[in-house]
């Protein structure tokens, strides 16, 4: 079984018209079981973007150097491929990013649901990474002073919460307007999923 997107199962017939990522989460390295030719194959498909969510988590039970060694079988088919990589990192920071430091002139490589720190938000982008920020990242600044051409935004899991809604704030804390926000966002993702 291969995670799609929020971790759903793989379902080929179902994708096949429809636009996906597709990554081996690190709660889940466990039932791989060494089926990365099948994963490799499913990354070739015409329809998916991205790889991810990949990343480390040290506060899941998944075993932690499983979790590196996918991590990096992960960004190596993302280079062979040209995909962008979507990264799941819970309390890992430091490790992600010595993981993916020699990939991040060569891929876009993207910090799924950040929430940290605007030193470690600055920290991250200027070693490369992109952010992809929600409302809990969000509402805990006045003002956000980021590049926005690093920026993404979303609603992560939270089914109640609309991204017309993160945007709307996503401008206000960034001091532009939505329409111009959403045209750079837009571009930003033009240009990373080449769509």
């Amino acid at each position: 079984m291969f995670l799609l997107n929020n971790r759903f199962a793989f379902d080929k017939e179902l994708f096949t018209e429809k636009f996906f990522s597709i990554g081996i989460h690190p709660w889940d390295v466990h039932v791989i079981n060494n089926k990365l030719p099948d994963f490799e194959h499913l990354v070739q498909h015409p329809n998916c973007l991205a790889i991810g969510e990949c990343g480390l988590d040290k506060v899941c039970k998944s075993d932690y150097r499983q979790q590196r060694y996918y991590l990096t079988e992960q960004l190596q088919l993302a280079l062979k491929y040209q995909k962008p990589v979507i990264i799941h990192c819970v309390k890992a920071y430091d490790d992600v990013i010595g993981i993916c430091k020699p990939y991040l002139s060569k891929i876009p490589v993207i910090m799924h649901g950040f929430n940290k720190t605007d030193e470690l938000a600055k920290q991250l982008i200027n070693k490369g990474f992109y952010l992809s920020v929600s409302l809990p990242f969000l509402s805990k600044h006045n003002k956000i002073n980021l590049p926005v051409e690093k920026l993404f935004f979303e609603t992560d899991d939270k089914k109640e919460l609309s991204i017309s809604t993160v945007y709307k704030l996503a401008s206000q804390k960034l001091s532009l307007d939505e329409t111009v926000l959403q045209e750079k966002i837009y571009s930003n993702f033009a240009a990373l999923f080449k769509k």
